[in-house]
């Protein structure tokens, strides 16, 4: 039996209910002519109105199992003819457009491991009902560089972490008023038995059927990653000659992280802007991401002022697939890179901004199978479930990630159909409702203040997981790194 409830009044609808979860994007069902069981005692649906206010919560049970809870977000038109009912018809968000919808995060991740970020995120949000749920990723004790989340969304942090970890994060309801934050490894997502494809095994599954797809509309075998700002490879030496009169002194680049300022081979005490005004006191003072050095005081003409410092450069990775490239050029006769472009200016270091391209490289570096199953009053399985496929054929013997599902409820009769999207690729990008996380990849990070001075590298040299990678770092059409790795192990 279905019952529904929002704000605490028990409604019904006499349309069928479609109930719609996907990984990124907020889970949503529309209730339509819906209207106070209430009225059912009295038939009287032409003189009473029934208009819930926006955000009221909506509970939906079968058998007394919490099925869906959510928010209500939008209506479709309500009539106004006196001569007709006065039913509505609602969209139901789940609480995870709370993620985007909410108030915005103001603090800096600096020195913190991928859990520790996670768990600041989630302490920033709590009060909208989120908790840290399962974090089972192999990154989950490596240290990020300083990141700012300014004017970013949990969201877009979240969306963030799993990009430089290559994993997977989704929500999961946990009862009406808690929804838990989940970080998961490939390798680490909960498995499924196997599909098997015979009579037999459709039959006690009650699978009602099952077709396939495979779309190339999102491929890529080389990604080219671009920031207007990250972590120089190397440092740089400037020498500058003091006039006797100048305090403030032009640097080549803007910086990174100060490291030493010397006078004549003595070292000098250094400190940021912010700290001058909060009344620190030191020889030099600058401020992270401009080029300019402030001295408390004047140098006489020719003393020689050296100024190490990690530069803020304009970062450019590219990643290939070389295996695919190859695959196409035989294929087709013709060059095989399938290139895409991305600019991701919220990232620092040049590591994140290689392991967000590794990222593209593998969800979309493939073809995408989609399987979609549907089974009648089975629920077979949640989003983020892993399940291998036994095919006949042999391009389809794989392992799939369910992306997607579909709960039809049938009105009259209450029973349920189930729908299943399952993806050979893993992809899952997508924007979680209008205030999607593209808005993080084109804001820039880089301001005075806004982040920890300080320069930690996530090492990537051992998690290259493609054959052939080509990761070049280049600065100004100058080439600071260039590296090729062939063999997995590597």
């Amino acid at each position: 039996m279905i019952q529904m409830f929002i704000n605490g009044e028990e409604v019904v609808c006499d349309k069928n209910i479609e109930i719609t979860e996907e990984l990124l994007t907020t889970s949503s069902t529309i209730l339509n002519n819906c209207y106070p069981k209430s009225w059912e005692t009295t038939h009287d649906y032409i003189s009473n109105f029934y208009f819930p206010k926006d955000y009221s919560k909506c509970l939906i049970y079968k058998d007394e199992e919490l099925i869906f809870c959510g928010i209500v977000k939008n209506t479709g038109t309500i009539s106004l003819n006196p001569r007709e009912p006065h039913f509505c018809s609602l969209q139901i968000l789940d609480f995870k457009t709370f993620l985007s919808e909410g108030e915005t995060l103001d603090f800096v991740i600096s020195n913190k491991t991928i859990t520790q970020a996670i768990n600041m995120v989630v302490d920033e949000i709590k009060q909208y009902g989120f908790e840290v749920g399962n974090i089972n990723i192999s990154e989950a004790s490596d240290v990020i560089g300083a990141y700012s989340t300014l004017e970013k969304t949990a969201y877009d942090v979240f969306q963030y972490l799993a990009d430089i970890t290559q994993s997977k994060w989704f929500t999961r309801m946990v009862d009406q008023d808690k929804v838990a934050i989940d970080f998961y490894d490939i390798e680490q997502l909960p498995e499924k038995d196997d599909i098997e494809y015979n009579l037999e095994y459709f039959e006690e599954n009650n699978i009602q059927d099952m077709t396939f797809s495979y779309s190339t509309q999102d491929y890529r075998n080389k990604q080219v990653m671009l920031s207007e700002e990250v972590y120089g490879g190397i440092d740089y030496t400037d020498n500058i000659l003091a006039d006797g009169y100048n305090t403030t002194f032009n640097l080549l680049s803007n910086i990174a992280v100060l490291k030493n300022i010397s006078v004549n081979g003595i070292s000098k005490t250094i400190a940021t802007g912010e700290d001058k005004e909060l009344g620190i006191e030191a020889d030099f003072y600058y401020n992270p991401g401009e080029n300019v050095i402030e001295a408390n005081d004047t140098y006489t003409a020719g003393s020689n002022i050296e100024v190490l410092y990690t530069p803020l450069v304009k970062g450019r990775q590219i990643v290939y697939n070389n295996q695919e490239v190859n695959r196409i050029g035989n294929q087709t006769g013709r060059k095989g890179v399938i290139s895409r472009y991305e600019r991701r200016n919220d990232v620092l270091s040049s590591a994140e901004l290689d392991n967000i391209g590794q990222t593209y490289i593998k969800y979309k570096g493939h073809p995408e199978i989609t399987l979609t199953l549907t089974t009648y009053n089975n629920n077979l399985y949640n989003i983020g479930d892993i399940v291998y496929f036994n095919a006949p054929l042999t391009d389809l013997q794989q392992q799939y990630m369910v992306k997607k599902k579909t709960t039809q409820i049938i009105a009259t009769t209450n029973d349920i159909f189930y729908i299943y999207e399952l993806s050979s690729s893993y992809n899952s990008e997508t924007a979680i409702n209008y205030f999607d996380n593209q808005r993080a990849k084109a804001s820039g990070n880089i301001s005075a203040g806004e982040y920890i001075t300080r320069n930690i590298d996530i090492e990537n040299g051992a998690d290259i997981i493609f054959n052939n990678l080509v990761i070049t770092e280049i600065e100004e059409g100058n080439i600071l790194n260039c590296t090729l790795n062939s063999p997995l192990n590597n």
